[in-house]
């Protein structure tokens, strides 16, 4: 039967459904540029297979090591521009519900799940396609959906405070790739900066780490200049501490980081528009 059909015709809780058979036919279709089958079918029934409680243990792990591995997470992982980005991007949104599923009912050996952290640090790093709406193709979102992964990933208790230094370099190179982020991106990476904060991260550390997004991009200008490449990982770091800084304020916390989130806009404000 036509995978699509089959999906949209499929009664979970009936016994008749070979879910081995299933999963290996959405595992080899996760990238379809079908935004329907690829979205709203595959990607919408792997969440109930595992948050439902449809699968066995051994079919968990194995469905991890499979959206894992080279022909999935890093599948032509570099190139940019191609369809290859919506198999890679939608297998690390299928980990992401794995380490939530794991939170729950412990199904991973924690070396198993300290391999995955590292292949999500991997992936964001390595990823060069940062599209996020594909016109005909629907979302690409690899960033957006990287950063679901890794949110997930801080959130288990296998992740220790001491990748937390780690995790922060991860953020900060999504922020500096050569992209232009205007499909919310901004709002899903920052659910990570509350996990860790959440994990015990302390506002010094937050603060520091927002000076070292202004020094770095201070430098990016001083060795570039003016350029197009510039003003765009301008936008991407400055929407991004906006966006940090409403969501500490909602939340009522971190009152020193805001106000270096507030200092930051100020400067980069004057030197920008202002000529200061």
């Amino acid at each position: 039967m036509n995978l699509k059909l089959e999906l949209e015709q499929i009664d979970l809780n009936h016994s008749s459904v070979n879910l081995d058979a299933l999963i290996e036919e959405m595992t080899l279709q996760i990238g379809s540029t079908d935004p329907v089958l690829r979205d709203e079918l595959i990607y919408t029934t792997f969440g109930k297979l595992v948050m439902e409680n449809h699968l066995s243990e051994s079919q968990l792990t194995r469905l991890l090591s499979t959206c894992l591995n080279e022909n999935h997470l890093f599948y032509h992982i570099g190139e940019k521009g191609t369809d290859a980005v919506f198999t890679r991007s939608f297998s690390v949104l299928v980990i992401a519900l794995l380490l939530e599923k794991d939170r729950e009912t412990h199904f991973l050996q924690d070396e198993q799940v300290n391999d995955t952290i590292n292949a999500c640090f991997r992936y964001i790093r390595e990823e060069k396609d940062t599209r996020g709406f594909v016109e005909g193709k629907g979302w690409a979102h690899s960033m957006a959906h990287g950063a679901d992964a890794l949110t997930e990933a801080v959130k288990h208790p296998v992740f220790r405070m001491e990748s937390m230094a780690e995790c922060l370099d991860v953020l900060e190179a999504c922020l500096f790739k050569e992209a232009d982020y205007v499909d919310d991106e901004d709002e899903r990476l920052l659910f990570v900066i509350e996990a860790l904060l959440n994990k015990g991260m302390k506002e010094e550390r937050l603060s520091q780490w927002l000076n070292e997004l202004h020094q770095r991009l201070a430098s990016l200008f001083e060795e570039n200049g003016y350029c197009v490449g510039s003003f765009h990982k301008k936008r991407n770091v400055l929407v991004f501490l906006k966006s940090c800084y409403f969501r500490l304020l909602i939340t009522n916390e971190c009152a020193e980081a805001r106000g270096i989130i507030e200092e930051i806009v100020e400067r980069w404000t004057r030197k920008i528009y202002i000529g200061e």
